[in-house]
């Protein structure tokens, strides 16, 4: 895996070994990116695994990128993708609901949402996001599951406006409006 594009294209990434994270293709990341300016945005990473998307975005010119991941192993990943692109980010080791409420109060311009397959409480998931304040008016949220995952129009004040399928993979974007 690799840097697509940016001031950090072409910088090969670590990903952690074994079925424990599932990175997300350079070919999604691409699409992803060509679809989304994130140009001066503050980035949120919240199940970030090898912190590709993050590190992307930074790559891209995002003001900062915040990265989480519950797997002591994979946090340990990203902060060896960060060095490898001498960036200085915040990491947290936490699970996803106790990572927005440490977060409480910061408002994100995008939030990147990459769970596990598995995952189903996407609901739950929204819900803390608007009451820990972690999203404004205009948030971007992409959340990526398999393509035969159902996802709603919308979850209260998050309302789908796209869908991409890349392989086994889509993309599903929301954006928040109060």
């Amino acid at each position: 895996m690799r840097i697509v594009a940016g001031r950090y294209k072409r910088t090969p990434l670590v990903t952690l070994e074994g079925e424990a994270t599932r990175p997300t293709r350079d070919m999604v990341r691409e699409a992803l990116f060509s679809s989304v300016d994130v140009e001066g945005m503050d980035v949120l990473d919240l199940f970030s695994g090898s912190g590709a998307i993050g590190i992307e975005a930074l790559s891209r010119g995002a003001a900062d990128a915040v990265f989480n991941d519950v797997n002591p192993a994979a946090a340990k990943i990203i902060r060896t993708n960060l060095e490898k692109v001498h960036e200085k980010r915040t990491v947290y080791e936490l699970g996803y609901d106790l990572c927005l409420k440490r977060l409480e109060g910061r408002a994100f311009d995008f939030i990147f949402l990459d769970p596990p397959y598995a995952f189903q409480d996407f609901e739950g998931l929204f819900a803390l996001l608007e009451r820990y304040g972690n999203v404004k008016e205009g948030s971007l949220i992409i959340a990526e599951v398999r393509k035969d995952h159902v996802m709603p129009e919308e979850y209260g004040s998050f309302k789908s406006y796209k869908e991409k399928k890349y392989g086994i993979t889509r993309l599903v974007y929301y954006r928040y409006h109060q």
